[in-house]
């Protein structure tokens, strides 16, 4: 039988190749947009680790889709929020967009100011220096560089980055993290950046709890001892990129089994015009001792056939394709075993679905009539 489906699927190369096509459109579709989801999920998590066992605070009001740039906290609320009960430490940031360094569609390029004392707490404490050393207490007109910022400008240490016509001394280069904040950025001591910019506020701080457990609490006292704050601890943080996650998944998923239905609805009628031409011949089968359950089960496994090849060739450009489009973006997609068993699924039970209606029909023919069809 399966012979058979392979010498039939080569009768109408035309129309096969058309109707492999529609299943192949729709399953790249759900493995380039699902491999591209699971590649945000996570570079998402990996920035979340700098939220662990902290408390964001910025001006209430103030948008995370501008950077926060139109939040100004100031030194005194600075030292108000260092002087309440159970504050280990407060962190200051600032961050300054320097542009997207020539690249389409990938992270911008941004400067970062940090104490050289804190710059742990955001790249994290295990993470080394892939060349150079960390800034240090003293450091003044230097820098170090994220790994792809680096790369992206051909910068090691010894060279020198510009920041508003400033120029600082690179004496580092960050190990690669996944976290886009850190990768695609340069780090230069706080009250330089301050200086350079011109500034006398900050966009936002994060809190350090004395006792880890105690930060969801800390949190609540921020939020009623300063009615001008909005807080975000991890917990939050979580809860709302959790459901920014699933959003797009859905929306991403969405889309690829659209695509990929009108795919189905190629293979039913490719199979029912192989029906309608192959009236003749399902009456010699049944002529010569075929079930109707044997007739059934060839065209089914026609069926399957076309949907299973579009589907592994779907699966193998869908999987190039995001690779494709992760060097022009910051996001590495991931191609899971999930994904790509669920795809191959999702590409057989289509054409299942497309061939059981024309595969019934096929079964139910009298052979006698069969056999009088021109």
């Amino acid at each position: 039988m399966l012979d058979i489906a392979f010498r039939n699927t080569r009768r109408q190369k035309t129309r096969s190749i058309l109707t492999i096509m529609g299943i192949l459109i729709g399953i790249a579709a759900i493995v380039a947009l699902g491999s591209m989801s699971e590649g945000i999920n996570y570079m998402v998590e990996k920035q979340m680790e700098t939220m662990v066992g902290k408390i964001m605070v910025t001006e209430k009001g103030a948008s995370m889709f501008t950077g926060y740039s139109d939040s100004e906290i100031s030194y005194d609320q600075l030292d108000d929020l260092r002087d309440m009960p159970g504050v280990k430490n407060v962190i200051p940031l600032i961050f300054h967009v320097m542009g997207a360094g020539g690249m389409q569609f990938r992270q911008p390029d941004m400067a970062i100011g940090i104490a050289p004392e804190h710059q742990g707490f955001f790249k994290g404490e295990k993470v080394g220096m892939h060349e150079g050393r960390e800034l240090e207490e003293g450091d003044s007109g230097v820098a170090i560089a994220g790994k792809m910022y680096a790369e992206n400008h051909q910068i090691e240490v010894g060279d020198y980055v510009t920041v508003e016509d400033e120029d600082f001394y690179i004496v580092g280069v960050v190990e690669k993290t996944d976290n886009g904040d850190i990768d695609y950025s340069v780090m230069i001591p706080l009250d330089e950046l301050n200086d350079v910019l011109e500034m006398d506020t900050y966009p936002f701080v994060f809190v350090v709890p004395e006792d880890l457990d105690a930060v969801e609490d800390l949190g609540e006292d921020i939020k009623d001892t300063y009615e001008d704050f909005d807080v975000i601890t991890g917990k939050e943080m979580a809860r709302t990129v959790g459901e920014m996650m699933s959003n797009i998944r859905l929306f991403t998923f969405g889309i690829g089994a659209i695509a990929a239905i009108v795919g189905g609805l190629g293979v039913m009628n490719t199979m029912i015009m192989a029906v309608l031409e192959r009236k003749r011949e399902i009456g010699v089968f049944k002529a010569i001792g075929a079930t109707n359950r044997m007739v059934l089960k060839q065209f089914m496994i026609e069926s399957a056939l076309l949907s299973l090849i579009g589907g592994a060739t779907g699966i193998l450009l869908g999987a190039a394709g995001s690779l494709l489009v992760g060097t022009a973006t910051p996001i590495a997609p991931i191609v899971t075993l999930p994904l790509i068993g669920g795809a191959l699924l999702f590409a057989l039970l289509l054409g299942l679905f497309g061939g059981i209606y024309p595969a019934m029909k096929a079964a139910k023919l009298d052979p006698v009539e069969a056999l009088r069809y021109e």
